[in-house]
């Protein structure tokens, strides 16, 4: 017997629309896979899950809701279906065409929904991307000196900003002349990486947030 949100109807989910509003929307049908039972079962207790009869052929619909119980609801399911045949992922009205990086970011999620701040997780903070004198500082140098003349030292402010995503930072790349700004830049590397459905993912947390103290030497 089914669970309260499980129906038999001639209705089917729209995954396009549904995966506006839920964190994934998965469509599967019936696999000889011996793991069938379990993943179905574990659908049936996701935030919506539908069974359509078309022709006799029953397909099932089931949206993994924006929380923690869902989101690791999902894990376990994928781990069991996702090499399925026919199987397919929904996100932000597109059709995934890969369950990994879908699981990478699941699973990075889950990890900031056991910190006490999420934003302890997800968020990075760095030095402006955009100081041309920190990445003279920042190179590697060697020097002889055969004099006895002091060395000229410049302390230096280096400002520090939120990066709002770690799972993104590795991967991105800033760009100080692109006609985009930094904020619309990381929401559309989100976009292309296929992590932008993430609850957490901001991408307006990017932002200032102080400033740091460096020295820069000089040599006559």
């Amino acid at each position: 017997m089914s669970n309260d949100n499980s129906l038999i109807t001639n209705q089917q989910i729209d995954p396009f629309s549904e995966s506006f509003t839920s964190l994934l929307v998965v469509v599967f049908s019936k696999s000889n896979s011996k793991n069938f039972p379990l993943a179905l079962n574990i659908a049936r207790g996701a935030d919506k899950f539908v069974e359509t009869s078309i022709d006799g052929k029953i397909t099932y619909s089931v949206c993994f809701g924006g929380n923690q119980v869902d989101a690791a609801r999902a894990i376990a399911f994928l781990d069991y279906a996702a090499s399925w045949k026919g199987v397919q992922i929904f996100s932000r009205g597109k059709l995934v065409p890969s369950s990994y990086h879908v699981i990478e970011v699941i699973n990075c999620y889950l990890k900031s929904q056991s910190c006490r701040d999420s934003k302890a997780h997800c968020q990075t903070v760095i030095d402006d991307p955009f100081n041309a004198e920190l990445e003279k500082i920042g190179g590697l140098s060697l020097s002889i000196r055969i004099t006895d003349k002091p060395t000229i030292t410049q302390e230096i402010e280096i400002d520090r900003y939120v990066f709002p995503c770690k799972y993104l930072h590795q991967r991105f790349r800033f760009q100080s002349d692109h006609p985009a700004c930094t904020e619309d830049q990381i929401q559309a590397k989100a976009v292309d990486l296929g992590c932008d459905w993430c609850p957490n993912f901001d991408a307006d947390s990017w932002k200032k947030i102080g400033s740091r103290t460096v020295v820069k030497e000089f040599f006559e």
